[in-house]
């Protein structure tokens, strides 16, 4: 399963599918002098949740007479790449558009597609639905909040299996050490220790980003993911020796298997961990009948200059366009997005409400409520390096990356490619 909330392959390309709700509603000379038409546009997050949107919009026309919906649906590769920046620029921009917190957000801030929405959230409209973790990453350098929080997911944790664990003897490893002695332990006994699929680049490319973080800190990370400092700097070296030591517990063709395949892989107890996000959950519901799995966040590195307690991931929501001519009106359709009974609909619908109480009245397995509190509760919340602007860069980075876990080039090497091309721009 893969939505707009999971981490996507931003560097893929793929043939656009846009669905319009409610076109027919209000269309081009309608009769109705107050009729108003809002467009919320995103990416598609399979028919559940898609279907879903359709709800509320049934329900916002039917609160809000003379009002109309238009939810603007595209295949979530192209919607991240080309689709979103073609509709923010045409006639009829949307009112409301799905985005990722961070360095794209505050992109779209910059060019004047982003209202300040604090002072909404703090009123009537939203009241009660989310506290203060919710909204990381959603203001720009401290001037306000630019996001409807919607959901969020952990994108690096190392998933395994408990039966293979308690068969070696194998404790949760708590450092970087541990976690190699225990994957030297699973070799030996016969045991694949660590399956990943890297056909795309960025499984392994968030993987990275999380070792990197951890090593260098978190302000060294983004510097080089912005372009500000050299990819091949001694230190980005020594953190990336930590992604070759790896190489020697992963699967052949790694970097030749889809990601899809990879957690399969674990589900069918072909490998003994797989790294990956949190929406493995919603993929297991389907596919991990009998398997006995848990999961542990990335190990601490000694040596590590980051928050060693840190948590890949990523949170989304509904950005209000500046421009838009609708602005409290479509406040009042992210309401609804936000509402308890939208939040309920998107946890069962697999998803990780970042609104308060996310799970009430819905029968969500343990680990997925456990890994919405490692979200919301992170002390340090690192992206990975896709979520940055420039994506050339995050190409590289990952692309050096798979070099190294596929054994074709030394970090150095690997990371002299890297900087090489980002030279030669």
């Amino acid at each position: 399963m893969r939505n707009v909330a999971h981490v996507r392959p931003l560097l893929a390309s793929a043939t656009a599918l846009v669905v319009v709700a409610g076109l027919a509603a209000c269309a081009p000379g309608s009769d109705d002098p107050n009729a108003v038409t809002i467009r919320v546009a995103m990416g598609s997050s399979g028919d559940a949740v898609d279907n879903n949107f359709e709800v509320l919009k049934e329900q916002y026309e039917d609160r809000y007479p003379g009002r109309t919906v238009e939810i603007v649906i595209q295949e979530d590769d192209v919607y991240q790449t080309t689709g979103l920046a073609t509709l923010l620029s045409s006639r009829e921009a949307p009112d409301a558009y799905f985005e990722w917190s961070g360095a794209r957000m505050a992109g779209h801030v910059a060019d004047g597609d982003g209202a300040d929405i604090s002072e909404a959230l703090a009123g009537p409209l939203f009241e009660g639905r989310f506290d203060e973790g919710a909204f990381n990453n959603m203001d720009v350098d401290g001037s306000g909040i630019y996001m409807v929080p919607w959901t969020g997911d952990v994108t690096n944790v190392v998933w395994y299996d408990v039966d293979v664990f308690d068969e070696l003897g194998i404790d949760v490893p708590e450092t970087w050490d541990d976690y190699l002695a225990a994957n030297k332990k699973m070799l030996s006994a016969g045991y694949v220790p660590l399956v990943e699929g890297n056909k795309d680049q960025w499984p392994v490319g968030s993987i990275a980003s999380h070792i990197v973080s951890r090593m260098i800190g978190e302000d060294a990370y983004a510097a080089v993911i912005n372009g500000e400092t050299p990819m091949n700097s001694p230190e980005m070296v020594g953190a990336f020796e930590k992604i070759a030591e790896l190489a020697p517990y992963v699967n052949p063709s790694i970097n030749a298997l889809a990601d899809d395949e990879a957690m399969t892989q674990f589900f069918l107890q072909r490998a003994a961990t797989h790294q990956i996000g949190s929406w493995l959950m919603a993929d297991a519901v389907e596919n991990a009948d009998g398997l006995n799995f848990s999961y542990f966040n990335l190990p601490a590195f000694e040596d590590g200059k980051g928050a060693q307690d840190s948590v890949l991931g990523v949170s989304t929501g509904f950005m209000v366009n500046a421009k838009s001519d609708h602005i409290d009106e479509t406040l009042e359709f992210l309401a609804l997005v936000a509402s308890s009974e939208g939040t309920k609909m998107w946890a069962e619908s697999g998803l990780v409400p970042l609104a308060n109480d996310p799970f009430e009245g819905v029968d969500a397995d343990e680990r997925t409520v456990a890994l919405a509190e490692l979200l919301t509760n992170a002390g340090e919340l690192v992206v990975p390096a896709d979520n940055y602007a420039d994506l050339e860069i995050a190409e590289l980075f990952y692309g050096a990356a798979a070099s190294v876990i596929g054994g074709t080039a030394s970090p150095q090497e690997a990371l002299d490619t890297a900087q090489a091309r980002i030279d030669a721009r």
